[in-house]
């Protein structure tokens, strides 16, 4: 919907509210009424996505590496049609492994540095078992959609997204001898809403479930 269109509309309705208000007491408001039902835009059904997640780098500036850990809850009810999960890591180059082969213990091993999501649904976390569990000890990358089929339904409520990780993030004076172990993880949710051109600006609607 375009702004200028937008625009049309409210001044065609400022015009047509003024007109009708300058007519008689009842035949006014009757007007008014058949007016903005005739004006009203039928509902559009959308998707929208509701994300959670995380983009960390290590700064340790030394070769000791540090732990970093997260968790983040979202949730999950009868209308969502989708989760989608990716993860990304970058840990370990090759500098760095020379200098761990010329220098024993400088740069830890590789094994050493890692990073591990998972996904918990509720109740599960954390002596349950995972949804999903995906860990790295190199350069990585994992991307996977899951359909909420009506076969095999989604738990409804609180889920849990966990990362554990260990990783270093070095600035040497020359650059190709810097390190830094990073990661990426995002969880996607897609629920269907509801777009009401009355009430709601571009880019916003209401949750199907919360009109239910």
């Amino acid at each position: 919907m375009s702004l200028q269109f937008i625009l049309n509309r409210k001044v065609a309705l400022a015009l047509l509210i003024t007109l009708t208000l300058m007519s008689p007491g009842c035949l006014s408001l009757l007007s008014m009424r058949e007016i903005m039902e005739d004006m009203k835009e039928d509902p559009k059904s959308r998707s929208q996505d509701t994300r959670v997640g995380w983009d960390y780098t290590f700064d340790t500036q030394d070769f000791e590496s540090t732990e970093y850990s997260n968790e983040s809850e979202f949730l999950i009810d009868p209308t969502v049609s989708q989760i989608e999960i990716f993860f990304d890591a970058s840990i370990g180059d090759a500098v760095s492994d020379i200098v761990n082969e010329t220098f024993p213990g400088l740069v830890e091993e590789v094994g050493a540095r890692y990073v591990e999501i998972s996904v918990w649904e509720p109740g599960e976390y954390p002596s349950g078992t995972p949804f999903l569990t995906e860990r790295a000890t190199e350069n990585y990358e994992f991307i996977e959609t899951y359909i909420n089929e009506d076969s095999s339904p989604f738990e409804n409520g609180d889920w849990l997204l966990t990362v554990e990780s260990r990783g270093i993030g070095v600035e040497a004076p020359i650059d190709i001898f810097s390190v830094y172990d990073s990661f990426s993880v995002k969880v996607t949710v897609s629920r269907p809403c509801v777009f009401f051109a009355e009430v709601h600006e571009v880019g916003e609607c209401t949750d199907l479930i919360d009109l239910e």
